[in-house]
């Protein structure tokens, strides 16, 4: 089994990357692109910046409402950079494209693509309007996927030597994911494990580099258990499937559900209202004297959804939720259409990217249109959410999509009995994050689908262009081969050669 090591040939390819790299957010700045940062530390998903600066370390130990780590790198920035943290964030995201730029790349060498050609996915990838939209928005979704693609290359080399501080290294970088965003369940990460262990060839090695990891997000996952009664990284998972599931339905309908007592009122209140809308409804939530869990709003002037309320309201929405797909599964089935339909949009196309998307408006646009397949990128998230358009949705991305799916089947099939060898634990890999962003995501929220495809929009990508590249060679090979030999030529020789 073969390592990659950084030959010439891949020492030109990383100064060409770079070159490419700077130059291109360069030119990007010059017409108008610019790091969304203070404007989005107001969003939902953060604790209130001035309880980021001076109470960080609690605030962050008693949130409930979303994992750890974003809210913890945030504060930690703001505080060592009380004045020029925009600029900080601008500097680490910029070294994250960097890293991102650089793991495609090494992921092409390890499905054994051409070195020049591994440049050029990479090159691709990064310039991308995407790709410039996320990097310049300060929130998770950029950092995930430069960690989920290095973490991809880390496997592959954790695989091939057995070095157990790679290992660590994996499997310390995915639990950063799971303690990021929520929909990164814990349930992901120990499938992760699982399927390392079941086809992995020195369990041992997997068994101990993943065990701490492994037992650290447990533990946080204990303590929202232990103080807020959910065994969970997100109390908001009920009001998420609320928006697919309740509110998909019409209102009349829930309303008599409500009055016939099948729902609760919240069935009737929107999710992820302010606290004290939920106040008056669950009058007995304690004062609790920690800042982040007692106050209604933010220093913005903002509900704050961090607060306690929440807890115990996204019960109610979640029990309705459920209540609802069992009782009107026709509703729910429709939604996750639309969830899908949303999904397969350009990830560009999203609203809260709509201020430097507005600067390079005519090149997003043709960009969707030559490679992702989408005519039209002129939908709100309103329209998107209500309706659906044939020039809405990005037909190479559908297509893409369902080539990796039959394409991995394919391939994991007749590689059944070598499953253990590093390009296959990588592809492996790569499916099971494909799949379960994608079932996940599309079955528990609406709204946000075609953001959360991003992060394995790189994985897509190099896989869709892998399994093409197998079916070429394969068609070569049979015209040029006689088909009883065909049939014992080794799989490796239908596939390429190494860079």
């Amino acid at each position: 089994m073969k390592i990659i090591s950084i030959e010439r040939s891949s020492r030109f390819a990383l100064i060409g990357i770079a070159a490419v790299f700077i130059i291109s957010r360069i030119l990007y700045k010059l017409v108008g692109i610019q790091f969304q940062g203070d404007t989005y530390l107001g969003y939902w998903q953060f604790i209130d910046p001035v309880l980021l600066q001076k109470d960080l370390w609690r605030s962050v130990f008693y949130l409930h409402s979303q994992p750890p780590l974003m809210n913890l790198f945030t504060g930690i920035i703001l505080q060592i950079f009380p004045v020029n943290h925009d600029l900080a964030f601008y500097i680490l995201y910029f070294i994250g494209g960097l890293i991102l730029a650089v793991s495609i790349y090494f992921l092409g060498l390890c499905l054994r693509f051409p070195s020049w050609f591994s440049t050029l996915l990479s090159v691709w990838f990064m310039v991308s309007p995407s790709t410039i939209l996320y990097e310049h928005w300060l929130f998770y979704t950029y950092l995930l996927t430069v960690i989920l693609s290095l973490v991809g290359v880390l496997l592959y080399q954790f695989i091939s030597s057995g070095k157990s501080q790679l290992g660590l290294i994996f499997f310390s970088l995915l639990a950063c994911v799971t303690l990021t965003w929520s929909l990164f369940h814990i349930v992901w990460l120990f499938g992760i494990a699982a399927l390392l262990l079941i086809f992995g060839r020195d369990r041992k090695k997997i068994l101990l580099t993943s065990l701490l990891p492994l037992i650290l997000v447990t533990g946080w996952y204990l303590k929202n258990l232990v103080v807020v009664g959910e065994f969970t990284a997100s109390s908001w998972a009920g009001m998420n499937i609320s928006k697919i599931a309740t509110f998909r339905t019409p209102q009349k309908e829930r309303r008599q559900m409500v009055k016939s007592g099948e729902l609760s009122k919240f069935a009737l209140l929107p999710p992820f209202r302010n606290p004290q809308v939920y106040l008056k409804l669950l009058p007995k939530t304690p004062l609790t004297g920690i800042p982040v869990l007692d106050e209604t709003e933010t220093s913005f002037g903002r509900r704050n959804q961090h607060h306690l309320v929440y807890v115990e309201a996204s019960r109610y929405y979640l029990h309705d939720a459920l209540h609802m797909i069992r009782s009107e599964p026709g509703y729910y089935a429709r939604s996750i259409v639309q969830a899908i339909y949303i999904y397969l949009h350009s990830s560009s196309d999203f609203d809260l990217t709509s201020g430097n998307r507005n600067q390079i408006a005519i090149l997003d646009t043709w960009w969707n249109r030559l490679f992702y397949g989408q005519w039209q990128s002129n939908e709100t998230s309103a329209d998107r959410g209500a309706r659906m358009s044939a020039e809405n949705i990005g037909w190479s991305i559908f297509l893409g999509f369902f080539a990796v799916m039959i394409g991995s089947i394919q391939f994991l099939w007749k590689r059944r009995d070598q499953l253990g060898e590093p390009e296959n634990i990588l592809v492996l890999f790569m499916i099971y994050n494909i799949l379960f962003v994608s079932i996940v995501g599309n079955l528990m929220d609406i709204g946000e689908n075609n953001r959360f495809r991003y992060v394995i929009d790189p994985f897509l990508m190099i896989l869709f262009v892998f399994f093409l590249r197998n079916a070429i060679s394969a068609i070569a090979q049979s015209k040029s081969t006689d088909p009883s030999q065909l049939v014992n030529t080794p799989i490796n020789d239908l596939q390429g050669t190494s860079s």
